[in-house]
Formats: structure tokens, C-alpha cells, sequence
């Protein structure tokens, strides 16, 4: 019976975990960087994940009547039973041109 509550725990703690994304973080210089994983878990794609980090990385700097400039932007495809597909992307805020 205990298994039987234990089991739904569990799952929901996977799902959760595989929507983690860091948030906006500095990193330095005016660089900030933000990384989120797939909420598909290991059978994930990072393209949604990419749009994503993209939409919050937007806003962010829009909120500082600013653009987003990309530094880099990092892709890792999922690898079942090892790892979930993820993207990092860094960037600045930047006056509109």
C-alpha cells in the first residue's frame, strides 16, 4: 500500500526537477546567464528549452528598456538514461540601437 503513495511522489519529483532552470544569474561584466533542462526529461530536445531561455532572457532585458545581446548560447541533446537535453545561453543587456 505504501508503494502505491510513494510511486506518484516520486514521478512528480521527476517532472519537477526536469523543468529546472536556473534563473537569471550575473556572472560578471555585465554577462549574465541563465540554463534550463528539458521538461521531457532524457527524451527531451533542447529547441523548446532554447525558445524558452530566449523568451525569459527578452523579457529580462526589456524590463530594463534594453535589448539582448547573445554571448553564447550552449545546445546538449538528450541522452536517455544519462541526461536531459538542455540549452545555457549568456548574454548582456544592451542599449537599442
Amino acid at each position: 500500500m505504501a508503494v502505491r503513495r510513494v510511486i506518484p511522489v516520486l514521478l512528480g519529483m521527476v517532472v519537477l526537477a526536469a523543468c529546472a532552470s536556473t534563473g537569471v544569474v550575473p556572472v560578471g561584466d555585465g554577462v549574465y546567464m541563465i540554463s534550463k533542462q528539458s521538461a521531457a526529461g532524457v527524451f527531451g530536445t533542447p529547441a523548446g528549452v532554447e525558445a524558452d531561455i530566449y523568451r525569459t532572457a527578452n523579457a529580462y532585458c526589456a524590463a530594463r528598456h534594453q535589448v539582448l545581446e547573445t554571448v553564447d548560447v550552449q545546445t546538449q541533446n538528450a541522452v536517455p538514461f544519462s541526461h536531459e537535453g538542455s540549452a545555457t545561453l549568456h548574454f548582456r543587456c544592451t542599449s537599442a540601437k
